[in-house]
């Protein structure tokens, strides 16, 4: 299961929670405190239709509410990951041929653009260190070729039937 999903699943369970809490709350206020002498031999009366029209609001208050925050928090969440997806897909187009590319950074100083400006940094710092690589081998074969050569010469010299 992706992210997005995982935070989809709880932002309704949270509005599911909410929900439950309100109609809780609310049955507790109808039925439970609100117990006078007057609201008694109106429950006796419309205790049954009070009921029914609590369970009617619950039934056709919820299953809305939770239709919409599904789709509301898929929304939220595609719409919030995306910078994630971005700076992934630009950091699988990164490989040993083009280190100086850096990835996009969004201006938004939150979390994920410290992480892109720590990513460029790690990429700055291979590049550098690719290229210091590359240096050496060039130098370090340069410096080799000179005494191979003269050994060369010298075994070629000695090799050759008039030497």
């Amino acid at each position: 299961m992706n992210i997005r999903a995982r935070l989809t699943l709880w932002y309704v369970g949270l509005l599911t929670l909410a929900l439950l809490l309100i109609f809780g709350w609310t049955y507790f206020e109808m039925f439970v405190e609100h117990r006078t002498s007057d609201t008694e031999a109106l429950l006796r009366d419309t205790g049954e239709n009070a009921m029914e029209e609590l369970g009617e609001v619950f039934l056709y208050g919820s299953l809305p509410a939770l239709l919409v925050a599904l789709i509301g928090g898929w929304f939220l969440m595609r719409r919030a990951l995306s910078p994630v997806i971005r700076l992934t897909q630009a950091a699988e187009r990164i490989h040993l041929g083009n280190l100086d590319e850096r990835l996009p950074r969004s201006g938004s100083g939150d979390e994920l653009d410290r992480l892109t400006e720590v990513f460029n940094a790690m990429m700055g710092r291979l590049e550098d260190s690719f290229s210091r690589i590359r240096e050496f081998t060039l130098h370090a074969s340069h410096e080799l070729k000179t005494p191979l050569t003269v050994m060369r010469g010298e075994l070629d010299r000695r090799a050759s039937p008039d030497g």
